[in-house]
C-alpha cells in the first residue's frame, strides 16, 4: 500500500465521531482522538464521583446529620481525605440547635471548587497535545 494512504487509515482508525459547531453560516468539523473522548470521558466521570461525594458531605454538614450514623461517618471518612489539604484555610461555621449542630465548611465548597478546576485543566492539557498531533 501506498504510505499516504497507511497513515490516513490509520488516522480515520483513530478517529471515534466528528463534533460540528455551528456558529452562523459557518460549519466548523473537529475530528476527535479515541484517545482524548476515553481519557475525557474517565477523567470526569471520576471528577463526577468526587464532587457527588463532596456535595453530600456538604448538604448532610449543613442540615446536621448524626455523624455517628454508619452511612454518614463512611461519608465523612471518606471524603475527609480529598478536604484534608484545604482545612483551616477558613473556620468551619456552626451552630447548635437542640436536636441537631449544623456546619457550614468552606473547606468542602473550596475542594470541590479545587478539584473542578484541576479536572478541567488536565481536560484541557491532553487537548493541547491532541492538537498538537494534527487533529
Amino acid at each position: 500500500m501506498d504510505q499516504g494512504k497507511e497513515s490516513s487509515q490509520e488516522k480515520i482508525d483513530n478517529i471515534i465521531h466528528i463534533t460540528r459547531h455551528n456558529s452562523g453560516d459557518v460549519v466548523v468539523e473537529h475530528d476527535t482522538p479515541v484517545w482524548f473522548v476515553k481519557a475525557k470521558n474517565i477523567i470526569y466521570y471520576i471528577l463526577g464521583v468526587i464532587e457527588t461525594l463532596l456535595g453530600l458531605r456538604f448538604l448532610f454538614m449543613l442540615l446536621g446529620a448524626n455523624p455517628r450514623s454508619g452511612f454518614t461517618a463512611f461519608l465523612y471518612a471518606i471524603t475527609g481525605i480529598f478536604i484534608a489539604p484545604f482545612s483551616g484555610i477558613f473556620n468551619p461555621v456552626s451552630t447548635t440547635g437542640l436536636a441537631t449542630r449544623s456546619v457550614f465548611d468552606p473547606a468542602t465548597i473550596i475542594a470541590m471548587a479545587i478539584y473542578a478546576l484541576v479536572g478541567w485543566g488536565i481536560v484541557k492539557l491532553l487537548w493541547i497535545r491532541a492538537s498538537k498531533n494534527g487533529y
